[in-house]
């Protein structure tokens, strides 16, 4: 294996507030690191490749190992000229392939031409070894996404003229398994076809698939083609579509982006077919685009920005700036929408695919990028959801119990954690450690592991002591098998008042290791989010029901048990 050694480089950028008057609800800011500014790849994907328990990249022909991001072959390294041509690059996805428990990487090299798998080779020298997923990969945005809604991401793309998704055989020298959505000369499927996406468009639990002419309903068994295909407008040409509610009304609009002029649009649904509303073209070749909660305020908001010389600056406004945006979706009133654009940076982009993932482990998305500027993580800094003025400050030093309270026989400090409990002997009571402030509207964020995945714990919010007793009174995040991710109400109504559900959750849970909690509390509204997965969106329907008090980690009497808490930090909202 080839190794090219490199250095890093970090700038802090703040995302500026575009076009409009007002301030945004919360500042989101990133830290810009230039892992390499050559031209690789258009396609980007992550992961801990060479298990040291970092974050790396995978850029096409190479990977970057963090947090040096020295360079490692995979293949053979192209040399591509940004102003006159194109990488062998066009997407990239992780995924461990052979089930060894090393993540490979999948690459599709040109749109209709090959898309191959290349094996880890578990830290060992050379290049890795290639084998085939398909001939023929359609379509300028092919998707590698949860298709099934079972946790395991598919390739959907275009292959003979038709559309296709891919699963992994048994036999890996073969060629990946072919599923036919669709019947033959279907739109979408060919080679530079713009706009291909998946969402439940008809809210019936079953992830759908979209192009610009229409979507295919996905029947329950998804495997038996074709799939009914309802034929509506869904705009020009376009790149990454998705399905969602984004007028609020319980029904799934659509979200497409100009691959190559002007114009972003959601297409409003209105009975069988749909409105289009345009609502940004500032700037073009929005090529790839992301749908994800940036502020953590409930609602999915925007991710994209251009691909800078897509057609080597032939394209209308393909000499602009490389610019990367986030669009924060707001609903001022009922059945009202607004995109609000914040600028991240304007030299850099997007390619024709890119990764918004918790690339850092703190909770919030980051932005992974390769293009022709070069390969750039953007990683979203502290006090980002919080309210404007708001700061975030951290409730645990991580080395003594400054600003808490509580048994300290039953709890202790341990590697930068707060331990409590002990699998060595049975917890006789609950026990909790409370601060000493109490708080009213807030976000909360933290990390938490039960160790061994087994036992019960959890979070007290806008909780109280109950006088001369070892108990708490209030909310409570909970953290258990069967329990994680839930809201209950601890000592007052001795029930459960959200639950999770537990097939998202199977997704994302780490049964025995750390879990990133993000707790949000505005007004009577609660919102728990779990490793990036919301579980809870609770109103207080009680108006008697206090909403503020004190933030307590509890360690549940029983059987040996530990829990460990990290990383506490907490920024303070305006009262509602």
């Amino acid at each position: 294996m080839k190794i090219h050694k490199r250095f890093a480089c970090f700038a802090l950028v703040p995302a500026v507030l575009v076009g409009l008057t007002e301030p945004a609800a919360g500042e989101v800011r990133f830290t810009k690191i230039v892992v390499d500014r050559t031209f690789r790849a258009e396609g980007v994907a992550t992961g801990d490749i060479n298990h040291d328990g970092k974050t790396d990249i995978f850029a096409g022909d190479v990977w970057f190992e963090a947090p040096d991001w020295t360079m490692h072959e995979i293949r053979k390294v192209g040399t591509y000229n940004f102003a006159k041509g194109y990488s062998q690059c066009f997407a990239n996805f992780a995924q461990d392939v052979n089930a060894d428990g090393w993540i490979d990487s999948i690459v599709v090299n040109w749109p209709g031409k090959e898309c191959y798998w290349y094996e880890n080779p578990r830290n060992a020298k050379g290049h890795w070894k290639q084998r085939l997923v398909t001939r023929s990969a359609c379509n300028e945005t092919p998707i590698f996404v949860d298709l099934l809604g079972d946790g395991k991401r598919k390739l959907v793309c275009g292959t003979g003229g038709k559309i296709t998704w891919y699963d992994v055989p048994k036999d890996l020298e073969k060629p990946w398994v072919a599923h036919a959505v669709s019947g033959p000369k279907a739109p979408g499927t060919k080679q530079y076809s713009h706009g291909l996406g998946m969402g439940d468009v008809n809210a019936d639990g079953r992830n759908d698939i979209i192009v610009t002419e229409g979507w295919w309903e996905a029947p329950a068994d998804r495997t038996a083609g074709p799939w009914k295909f309802h034929k509506v407008n869904l705009g020009p040409k376009c790149a990454d579509m998705f399905a969602y509610d984004v007028d609020g009304d319980g029904d799934r609009d659509v979200i497409s982006t100009s691959a190559h002029a002007y114009g972003m649009w959601w297409h409003e649904r209105a009975g069988a077919g749909f409105t289009r509303h345009e609502f940004f073209k500032a700037f073009s070749q929005t090529h790839a685009v992301h749908l994800v909660d940036m502020n953590a305020d409930g609602l999915k908001d925007l991710v994209t920005g251009k691909r800078f010389y897509a057609h080597n600056g032939r394209d209308p406004g393909g000499k602009e700036p490389a610019v990367l945006y986030w669009f924060e979706l707001r609903r001022p009133a009922k059945g009202k929408v607004q995109y609000v654009p914040h600028k991240i940076d304007d030299e850099s982009g997007v390619g024709t695919q890119f990764e918004v993932s918790d690339f850092n482990g703190d909770g919030r998305p980051d932005i992974i990028t390769s293009n022709k500027k070069g390969t750039h993580v953007f990683l979203q800094q502290a006090g980002a959801a919080g309210a404007a003025g708001g700061k975030t400050v951290r409730l645990f030093d991580g080395k003594t119990f400054a600003g808490w309270e509580g048994n300290l026989k039953a709890f202790r400090i341990a590697d930068g954690a707060i331990v409590g409990g002990t699998l060595k002997k049975r917890i006789p009571r609950n026990e909790f450690l409370t601060t000493k402030k109490e708080y009213a509207d807030f976000e909360l964020r933290l990390k938490v592991k039960l160790v061994g995945g087994k036992g019960n714990a959890g979070i007290q919010i806008r909780s109280r002591r109950i006088p001369k007793h070892h108990e708490m009174i209030g909310y409570q995040a909970d953290v258990g098998q069967g329990w994680w991710g839930c809201l209950y109400d601890e000592s007052r109504r001795r029930k459960v008042l959200a639950r999770a559900n537990p097939k998202e959750l199977a997704k994302v849970l780490k049964s025995d290791g750390w879990n990133q909690y993000v707790i949000r509390c505005e007004g009577k509204r609660i919102r728990l989010t779990l490793n990036g997965c919301q579980t809870v969106d609770y109103t207080e329907p009680d108006a008697k029901i206090e909403q503020r008090g004190l933030i307590g980690l509890q360690i549940h009497g029983g059987g040996p048990s530990e829990v460990r808490y990290k990383d506490i930090e907490i920024t303070e909202l305006p009262g509602k």
